[in-house]
């Protein structure tokens, strides 16, 4: 162990102090004062540091914009890494960053049992969990879970919905609880993604039968955004096989996805059947009262006062998920306390108008193209030939429309993308597309129902 890190035994505020000096050199001083001048140094240890910081929200925009700087100042003094807890006043401390999460104490008496990793994020619990007409028959059913893994006719429980909606928050929930009232059991968090990477390692360094061993022996799987499993064969092969073995043996599976099971085509039918044993329940987007109601519970938990004038109109203007709302909240905190001032309708409009910017257009032609194709039932080819059939001249049309309402690109460019065509027969095809959908309800449905498809590839 280092000089310094002894001396922060008897005086931990040695290692802070020095620390602040690393970081004071490498922020500007507004920065520093309002992030770090407040915090204070609890306790130090062989491998963790305490730090006192004023409220949860500190928290959180420490860990997304100075963790790394924060970590290498610590380390840099203490002559090794630290792991980094908050202590919000006379709270248990807080870790909200993946990799170091934190797990709260359990009050009554249990066996000490050997410490498994979970991945889980100790913030994600019901208790915060905001619940509204859009999410209340998710809530029950995972709540359900909780109790009893396993043991429900909801396994697998698959919770589907759009981006930042709470689908992430409720399945940690699960996994949190079932921390508190199971110690024993073995939890564990990951995204698809992950469980990919790890099966690419795995077979890479010829450790399958131990990857194959650690998921099938946990007592709740739980897997975020199954979507991501799209044209990955081989690890929907692995992943039926852990499905199996653990529902067999009444292990809890979690899982969610953006879109409907009956959507995601790329899945293997045996998969899809399997998941059809559970529950699927979907998450809809929060209405108003539900959006004040977050607010003021996010308000509630950062200590911050925030006048109801301006939660009402974030709650107004901010409708699309949870994950908007709450940065528009820690937008507005974070430029009240930059700039000195006092929260106002002002502010409150220029972090909407920020928040509210077209988002960038990642959507392809091509990919119209194959969706357009697939939707229609034509080949994609034709698109590009000089066919007059009514079918096929309409299915281009609307990839020309669709091409003109969701992508950046010109008229002239779009024509490019199918055969050489003049941007006038694009501008043409726009025309007619719209003049159609306002003539036939049905057809408008149908080219809805594409455009949502679509807005799964953004």
């Amino acid at each position: 162990m280092s000089n310094s890190l002894e001396a922060a035994r008897t005086s931990h505020e040695n290692i802070w102090n020095e620390s602040l000096a690393i970081i004071r050199e490498n922020i500007n001083p507004r920065s520093y004062q309002t992030w770090f001048a407040p915090l204070k140094a609890v306790s130090v240890t062989d491998n963790l540091i305490i730090l006192s910081v004023p409220n949860k929200f500190f928290c959180e925009w420490l860990d997304n914009h100075y963790l790394t700087l924060l970590k290498n100042a610590v380390a840099q003094v203490a002559g090794q890494s630290l792991a980094i807890r908050y202590e919000i006043m006379d709270q248990q401390p807080y870790s909200p960053y993946a990799g170091e999460t934190f797990e709260p104490e359990i009050t009554s008496p249990k066996p000490a049992t050997p410490r498994i990793e979970t991945n889980l994020n100790a913030h994600y619990n019901f208790e915060n969990f905001i619940v509204g007409d859009g999410t209340r028959f998710a809530q029950a059913a995972a709540s359900a879970v909780a109790d009893s893994p396993g043991s429900t006719n909801y396994n697998p429980l698959i919770i589907y919905g759009g981006t930042g909606l709470g689908k992430t928050h409720l399945i940690q929930a699960i996994g949190n609880k079932v921390r508190h009232l199971r110690p024993d059991l073995k939890v564990y968090y990951t995204s698809s993604e992950s469980f990919t990477s790890h099966f690419i390692t795995s077979i890479q360094q010829n450790k399958a039968i131990e990857f194959s061993t650690f998921y099938r022996s946990c007592d709740i799987l739980i897997i975020d955004d199954i979507q991501f499993f799209n044209n990955k064969g081989k690890t929907q092969e692995e992943f039926f096989h852990t499905f199996n073995e653990l529902h067999q043996k009444d292990k809890q599976i979690v899982l969610t996805s953006d879109r409907p099971i009956a959507e995601l085509g790329f899945l293997e039918e045996r998969l899809v059947s399997r998941f059809q044993w559970g529950l699927i329940a979907d998450i809809q987007p929060p209405d108003l009262e539900t959006r004040i109601a977050i607010l003021r519970k996010k308000c509630e938990e950062n200590e911050l006062e925030i006048p109801n004038d301006i939660i009402e109109y974030l709650a107004v203007n901010l409708v699309h998920n949870v994950r908007e709302l709450e940065g528009a909240l820690t937008r507005l905190f974070a430029q009240v306390l930059l700039t000195q001032t006092e929260p106002t309708i002002e502010v409150a409009r220029s972090v909407v108008a920020e928040i509210g910017k077209p988002k960038t257009k990642q959507l392809t032609i091509e990919q119209i193209i194959q969706m357009t194709a697939k939707h229609f039932n034509v080949p994609e080819e034709r698109f590009m030939k000089k066919d007059r059939k009514k079918h096929i001249a309409l299915a281009r049309q609307v990839a020309m429309y669709l091409s003109v309402e969701l992508t950046n690109h010109s008229t002239v460019n779009i024509g490019l993308h199918f055969g050489g065509r003049d941007h006038t027969t694009v501008i043409y095809a726009h025309r007619m597309i719209n003049e159609k959908m306002g003539n036939d309800k049905t057809f408008k449905n149908k080219i809805q129902e594409l455009r949502k498809r679509l807005a799964y590839l953004e």
